[in-house]
């Protein structure tokens, strides 16, 4: 990776942290319990489709653990983070192409995949992020349908944050 191909995962890092430290929990604080939006997971999902796993776990924790600083949550992001860093391949592959990803692919995205597709592949890695977020904010089996509630409605709110960002954005590399 040289400098060129590094500088707008930076860029996306800082963004997409900013705005979910500085807007979207400041959104959730003051409308509700149920307005949840987690923008951030989109680092993970737009790093490189070529990136080594333990490199994406690694930026999944940084990623996480940076949110975690601005919010008293203990960790649950830096745990999310890791988790989404290791599904990520998971999530993806029932979207790859018949012989999988090539080097040639930068990220996956709605240039690359188009938009019915990577909207499928980012809705099913939201969900696991989500899930796995509210599964340890709650850390019980006591309030699994307040879990489902929350995952529920995060993840629609979510998708059309998602779908918003990447339509704004369009990241490509």
């Amino acid at each position: 990776m040289n400098s060129s191909t590094i500088a707008p995962h930076i860029l996306r890092f800082i963004g997409l942290v900013a705005v979910q430290s500085l807007l979207l929990n400041q959104m959730t604080d003051s409308i509700g319990a149920y307005f949840n939006v987690l923008l951030y997971p989109l680092f993970i999902l737009f790093l490189p489709l070529q990136m080594a796993a333990p490199y994406v776990i690694i930026l999944g924790f940084l990623v996480g653990l940076t949110v975690d600083m601005f919010v008293p949550s203990w960790g649950i992001h830096a745990s999310a983070g890791v988790f989404s860093g290791f599904a990520r391949g998971l999530a993806l592959m029932p979207f790859a192409p018949k012989g999988g990803f090539s080097a040639k692919d930068p990220i996956f995205s709605p240039s690359l995949m188009g938009w019915q597709t990577f909207l499928q592949g980012s809705a099913l890695f939201m969900a696991m992020h989500l899930l796995w977020y509210f599964s340890f904010s709650y850390f019980s089996h006591l309030y699994m349908l307040e879990q489902l509630k929350k995952t529920a409605s995060a993840w629609v709110l979510t998708m059309i944050f998602v779908a918003l960002y990447t339509a704004m954005f369009n990241p490509k590399k």
